[in-house]
């Protein structure tokens, strides 16, 4: 039971993470340890072929007919599984639909979740099935324990199962993580050639974009308009100090950074500590809460990134378009003018560099530019101070030696005169 809480523990941390697989498939086949990862391509086997090493297919399907062997553990998302072969350890399908058929041995555990599954071969380990529907049939084989969460599994009379059966576990509604199951969006598949993904790609990455351009345009708007107080003091700090805020906004990145990995070992630790207390049936809501809010970890800090990362590259834009403005001789701009006038410099070079290559180029201009403003934001507390740079140490005293000193007039009033006590008469 523990195994199986620590299956479902990860494998809740895996549904929030499953959105992003699609945005960081750069390609069809990534080589890893051991193993490979297969990208919006089929994997189909021959029969007897044997596949050495673990298997991982994201968004394509995969077939392992008679006699062939997979020397491994086999993950499928958005993707179907047919297996009439072997498959020599685990196997889990996510969003997909499996189908073992009889003579089919995997021999390790099976995990499938969201889907129509229809299993009629032996799986040696554990069976878990969780926002799914499926089958076991008269010739199925279950070795190991059965578990059924939130799901439907239909028995037949002859299916054997050889340890612990619990197929009735309802989770509580969670209907957010049902729809990043259900709505994970197929991407294209083998059959369409490269030339087509690159330019559907291509196409993606265009609207993508622009739709952000528009985004962050009306965004900066709207700060210059609600907080033109703020966005005024950062950039003027990013003019008085330009090169300690850029070296200041990469520091911080850099701890963003730190802090972000600090939080996610933390996250780790807090979704096995859940995992145990799934792995008992009365503190299943307890670990699930937990899991739940252990996502809560990793937000300030974005968060905060992001607001400092989107005020700072307002405020120098507003900074830049103020500078054109002074160059084109226009008179002084408004500052929303100022700032749309800035900000149509600077989001187009950002976007023609995401359309073009995002990783390589545009994010590192992104956080070059930002780095600017966002050293201001910070100097200047989200620009609720100015950023006045500090005076030295002796002017303190000096005013205070002003101060006390009479001016001419009463100088020369006092010349001759001596110096008495108020209470001395002459």
């Amino acid at each position: 039971m523990k195994r199986k809480g620590l299956w479902l523990g990860m494998l809740l941390l895996l549904l929030l993470l499953l959105p992003a697989q699609v945005a960081f498939a750069d390609g069809p086949r990534i080589s890893v340890d051991d193993g490979r990862i297969f990208v919006d391509e089929d994997v189909l086997l021959e029969p007897g072929e044997v596949f050495d090493g673990d298997l991982g297919i994201f968004n394509g399907d995969l077939k392992v007919p008679d006699g062939s062997v997979v020397q491994g553990d086999v993950f499928v998302t958005n993707g179907d599984v047919e297996v009439r072969g072997r498959i020599e350890g685990s196997l889990a399908v996510i969003n997909g639909k499996l189908a073992l058929d009889q003579g089919a041995v995997v021999e390790g555990d099976l995990f499938v979740m969201s889907g129509n599954h229809d299993i009629a071969g032996r799986v040696t380990g554990d069976l878990s099935v969780m926002f799914g529907d499926g089958d076991l049939r008269d010739t199925a084989v279950i070795d190991g324990d059965l578990m059924v969460v939130s799901g439907r599994l239909e028995r037949a009379a002859g299916a054997r199962v050889g340890g612990e059966d619990l197929d009735d576990i309802r989770l509580p509604n969670l209907p957010l993580i049902r729809e990043r199951i259900q709505e994970v969006p197929p991407v294209a598949r083998a059959g369409v050639d490269r030339p087509a993904q690159s330019f559907g790609r291509f196409v993606g990455r265009l609207f993508t974009a622009g739709f952000f351009s528009l985004v962050l345009i009306a965004l900066g708007l709207l700060v210059v308009f609600i907080w033109p107080r703020h966005a005024r003091r950062v950039s003027e700090c990013i003019e008085m100090m330009p090169v300690q805020s850029f070296a200041l906004g990469l520091l911080t990145f850099l701890i963003a950074a730190v802090l972000e990995s600090i939080a996610a070992v933390l996250l780790i630790l807090i979704v096995l500590v859940a995992a145990a207390l799934i792995s008992t049936v009365i503190l299943i809501p307890i670990g699930l809460l937990l899991i739940l809010l252990s996502v809560l970890v990793l937000l300030p800090v974005p968060l905060a990134l992001m607001a400092g990362m989107v005020l700072g590259w307002v405020s120098l834009a507003r900074l830049i378009g103020q500078k054109i403005g002074n160059v084109l001789k226009t008179g002084g701009l408004q500052p929303l003018a100022a700032t749309l006038l800035g900000l149509l410099v600077t989001v187009p070079v950002a976007a023609l560099l995401w359309i073009l290559k995002p990783v390589c180029c545009a994010w590192p201009f992104v956080i070059l530019l930002t780095s600017l403003g966002l050293g201001a934001v910070f100097h200047t507390r989200f620009g609720r101070q100015p950023c006045d740079q500090a005076e030295p140490a002796s002017a303190p005293e000096e005013e205070a030696v002003e101060a006390e000193a009479l001016p001419a007039e009463a100088m020369d009033d006092e010349a001759g005169e001596p110096d008495l006590p108020p209470d001395v008469t002459t």
